[in-house]
């Protein structure tokens, strides 16, 4: 199928009838964004497991209808015109810990669903005194996005912890894939450079995280604790909290995008109901009533002027969906 194009009512009305009675039309994916901006989704579900998403995707291809696959609404900026096809809410959430032994060694295994919340998994992980994730304390997103975008912070990253992660293929066939074919590099993978947005907001890609294991090694449980209770602490004085994507920007080599516009003069800027943080210029606000359209003329603003001002070209972090 050509996912540019908008899926024939008969398609939408024949997937809705196959999917059955948790199907919404024209949801509005304001409510699945953590910005809380974008128009409607022709046809959404929300998956409570990782059997539902895989059957969901299925009868989306199936039908020929384009998919898209949402997890924390992080990272994305959604169209005030929507997307087209069938919107898929992965909420599928299981945490399991497993023991292995290495060489005598104890380490321990954390295997994860992708609609998990990496803040979720990082907490259980530092409550059994396993290292490798405290880094995640605070962190928003879903563990299917972390993997999907190299989720990082303070000097960590899904890279360097991730062991396998259980992938559906555009063939159909689910395959569980070791960390080096994501071809990890700065917030970014494989599957990110692989999978780009159509018009309609649809997957021209095709793979999606289904569940990942990471390799935990055994820590201190005190000093753990007190490492993630500090990051958390410097997250509630640096990121502001309410209706935001996270990180605008990639930083830019040598430089931080946040501080760059915020040298910029941008700290507060607004457009509409659209505002840069004043806690944090890579911070992109919704102040209350702000449209799509409202945020990406801030994005383009704030990256026009730290060009103008400082010749540094910034790129973006999130996703445009439905553009």
């Amino acid at each position: 199928m050509d996912q540019t194009k908008v899926p024939a009512s008969s398609s939408l009305d024949a997937l809705a009838q196959a999917l059955g009675s948790g199907v919404v039309r024209d949801a509005p994916l304001a409510n699945y964004t953590a910005i809380r901006v974008g128009g409607p989704g022709d046809l959404l579900v929300v998956c409570e497991t990782t059997d539902k998403v895989v059957r969901a995707v299925e009868m989306a291809r199936s039908f020929d209808v384009g998919w898209r696959l949402l997890g924390g609404g992080c990272n994305v900026l959604v169209a005030d015109s929507g997307i087209r096809g069938l919107v898929i809410v992965n909420r599928a959430a299981h945490i399991r810990f497993d023991l292995a032994k290495d060489d005598g060694r104890g380490k321990q295994a954390a295997w994860v669903e992708a609609g998990a919340q990496l803040a979720a998994l990082a907490r259980a992980a530092v409550g059994r005194g396993l290292a490798g994730l405290e880094w995640a304390a605070g962190l928003p997103g879903t563990v299917g996005g972390a993997v999907i975008g190299n989720a990082g912070a303070f000097e960590g990253d899904i890279a360097n912890v991730l062991s396998t992660a259980t992938v559906l293929g555009p063939d159909g066939k689910t395959v569980e894939r070791p960390a080096d074919w994501f071809e990890f590099a700065y917030r970014s993978s494989r599957i990110k450079r692989e999978t780009t947005s159509s018009r309609s907001g649809t997957e021209k890609g095709g793979h999606v995280v289904l569940a990942a294991t990471f390799e935990l090694q055994q820590g201190i449980p005190k000093a753990l604790t007190e490492r993630a209770d500090e990051i958390l602490d410097w997250r509630k004085t640096r990121h502001p909290v309410g209706a935001t994507m996270g990180s605008t920007f990639k930083n830019p080599p040598g430089s931080h995008a946040g501080y760059l516009i915020e040298q910029a003069g941008l700290r507060g800027y607004c457009i509409g109901g659209a505002q840069i943080s004043e806690l944090h210029g890579n911070f992109f606000m919704n102040a209350g009533d702000a449209t799509a359209t409202d945020v990406l003329a801030l994005i383009d603003h704030a990256r026009e002027e730290v060009r103008r001002q400082f010749g540094v070209e910034l790129e973006l972090e999130i996703e445009l969906v439905g553009w």
